[in-house]
């Protein structure tokens, strides 16, 4: 078992990286005087991986929203409800379902070893059956529905969904109604037996822990069958045009003020170092452009063009990239013209070095403070993990930064790469 000490000096904090022999990646956060410890445990595999490979070269298709519906059912038991026994713990369990991965964790501030054991053994004994998978069909469906009824969702998925055409970043994380009707326990077992395995997966402890005694403490609740599971899945991808499927898709809700989203489409990236510190030298950018002391939202605000709800991003992953910006407006096509405007704008004037080493204080300063929670260092630790960076990297990306690099980010062609997405 490799044991690798991974030290910040400027922050005075440090983790520590285990290699377990099964493949499985350990990391342990101790941070003494926390009363809360959190452990996360966590597989690449996420709503992408419709399409896939294994280790033998053999190719499988899975219905829309395995992973969603695989994550429901991991909490099956035959026996004990799991809430119900991490509750009688004193602990608080949940999980969730990206694009990119799976994740389940649970914080507590006593029985925090019991506690682990049962996180490791329920997502590591998953109780699949013909009947508890037909039962969750409707709870799942159901959920689908509750989200198809909300319109800040369906003007953002309604967007995603015009802008690929081939990539599953245009599909719903939970799939469809008739996706999760056709899921089968076949199709379960399939997901399960290629993903949840050990060189795909990672666990964090975080909190006041010794880390030696913690890393003992895992390896030896880790099962056997578990740690002699060698298959593994690679995400297939079909070829992405750079055009969206359309330049505008529009519906109607019962909303006082019509909601917009304005994406535009980026070519595909991948989990690296590279597109991780792009993606920040992009937020630089878009922060400097649009943010609440830019003078975009200043003029767009007193024009009563938009108001607080009004947001931006930059998202990347496995084939895909775009940026985003949405909120309540009442004139949508202003709007955009404005954010079109303003981009173009940038990259023929750059932006002035005061203001670049301004955001870029408040980004340190944001990722400085953040260490100060050992809830937002776990959170902050598995994002990083997924991204293909440790929690260190950011800070040193940001600190290496010129004002060179973000003038040059947003160098995108508007043309033919849009798409306008209201509900009205």
């Amino acid at each position: 078992m490799k044991i690798e000490k991974v030290l910040d000096a400027h922050l005075k904090e440090s983790f520590y990286r285990v290699t377990h022999p099964s493949g499985l990646d350990i990391f342990i956060y101790p941070k003494a005087g926390y009363t809360k410890k959190f452990a996360y445990f966590m597989t690449k595999y996420g709503a992408l991986y419709n399409q896939f490979t294994n280790e033998k070269g053999e190719s499988f298709s899975l219905p829309l929203g395995v992973a969603h519906f695989l994550e429901h059912k991991i909490f099956e038991d035959e026996e004990k409800d799991i809430f119900q026994e991490f509750s009688k713990l004193g602990a608080s369990v949940n999980a969730y379902t990206n694009y990119a991965s799976t994740v389940y964790y649970f914080n507590t501030v006593k029985d925090f070893e019991p506690a682990l054991k049962l996180l490791v053994d329920f997502v590591l004994t998953p109780h699949l059956t013909e009947e508890n998978v037909e039962k969750e069909k409707g709870i799942i469906t159901q959920e689908i529905k509750m989200y198809d009824d909300d319109p800040d969702w369906r003007a953002y998925f309604n967007g995603l969904k015009t802008l690929y055409q081939k990539h599953p970043m245009g599909e719903d994380i939970a799939g469809t109604e008739a996706s999760v009707k056709g899921t089968t326990l076949e199709d379960l077992n399939r997901a399960y037996d290629h993903f949840y395995s050990p060189r795909n997966m990672a666990l964090l402890v975080a909190g006041d822990v010794d880390a030696d005694e913690m890393i003992a403490y895992i390896d030896g609740i880790l099962p056997e069958a578990f740690l002699k599971k060698k298959s593994s899945g690679r995400l297939v991808l079909d070829e992405e045009p750079l055009s969206p499927g359309s330049s505008e898709t529009n519906m109607a809700m019962g909303i006082p003020t019509p909601i917009f989203n304005f994406f535009i489409k980026g070519p595909g990236a991948a989990l690296t170092p590279e597109d991780y510190k792009a993606s920040i030298v992009r937020r630089i950018a878009l922060e400097y452009l649009f943010g609440k002391g830019s003078a975009f939202f200043n003029t767009a605000y007193e024009e009563g063009l938009l108001n607080s709800t009004f947001g931006y991003e930059y998202s990347y992953g496995q084939g895909y990239s775009y940026l985003a910006f949405g909120g309540e407006s009442s004139d949508p096509r202003r709007m955009t013209a404005g954010i079109q405007s303003t981009l173009e704008a940038f990259d023929r004037e750059g932006m002035d070095a005061a203001s670049f080493m301004r955001i870029k204080r408040k980004i340190l300063g944001r990722n400085i403070s953040a260490f100060n929670s050992i809830q937002t260092i776990a959170n902050n630790f598995i994002g990083h993990y997924i991204k293909g960076v440790d929690i260190f990297d950011g800070m040193k990306m940001v600190e290496g930064i010129t004002m060179e690099e973000v003038e040059k980010s947003l160098g995108l062609t508007l043309k033919d790469r849009t798409v306008l997405s209201v509900v009205r």
